[in-house]
């Protein structure tokens, strides 16, 4: 399709909706430009202007706070502080269930060039199972628990799979942030040379059931409470 204003209209000179990629890259940064041609069904007509791009940018933004969490909470982590899969609270376990269903979703949208399909099940994965679930329940564990705690180091390795697959996962999209995300701990190679890494035995069917329904119960008490708590 052809790229189109906003407003839906075609771009022209002597109009002045034109939106020149390098004016983009200047107030954005490459990486939102990339952004929003991922973002977009290029099937169909384009648009783009302002108040799309900061959506976007939004977007990204959203994602990037998803990495400086992980980076934050993986200081000093190395391999002897590992907890194997199965001796992993439910918590962890769902978690690692998710990376490995979205893996394979992920491999199969970009050998499809799905890059719409392949960000927005990431950009979902992060903002609800991530944000609004894993991280909020496990902060106090990350914070507060002691330094050998089995409940803390689960955590800590989950988080270092989820570092290493979602910088894989997003870096053919978010080229430059996923390097800079990468360099923070490997400084001496770079994340365009690694590949995906392969995911464990982790898919629990069973028990990603069981966290759908808890997750179900959550938002009617989270509502309920909200409710409760609202002015009259």
């Amino acid at each position: 399709g052809f790229t189109l204003d906003e407003k839906g209209m075609k771009m022209s000179k002597s109009i002045g909706n034109t939106v020149a990629p390098q004016a983009v890259i200047d107030e954005y940064g490459a990486d939102i430009l990339r952004l929003w041609v991922a973002l977009s069904d290029y099937t169909v007509d384009l648009r783009i202007g302002k108040e799309i791009l900061k959506g976007v940018a939004d977007s990204y933004r959203r994602l990037r706070n998803t990495m400086r969490f992980l980076l934050g909470n993986l200081k000093d982590f190395s391999d002897a502080e590992k907890v194997a899969a199965s001796d992993m609270p439910e918590l962890e376990q769902w978690v690692l269930h998710r990376i490995a269903e979205l893996d394979a979703e992920v491999r199969a949208g970009y050998a499809r060039y799905d890059f719409q399909g392949v960000f927005q099940k990431l950009f979902t994965f992060a903002t609800t199972d991530l944000s609004t679930i894993y991280f909020d329940v496990r902060k106090d564990a990350l914070y507060c628990d002691p330094t050998d705690s089995l409940r803390r180091r689960a955590a800590r390795t989950v988080l270092d799979h989820l570092f290493h697959h979602l910088t894989a996962w997003l870096a053919p999209v978010l080229v430059f942030t996923m390097e800079e995300v990468w360099l923070c701990r490997y400084p001496d190679t770079s994340i365009h040379l690694t590949d995906m890494p392969p995911v464990g035995d982790w898919l629990n069917p069973d028990l990603a059931e069981k966290w759908a329904h808890l997750r179900i119960v959550r938002r009617v008490i989270t509502a309920a409470q909200t409710l409760t708590l609202s002015p009259p």
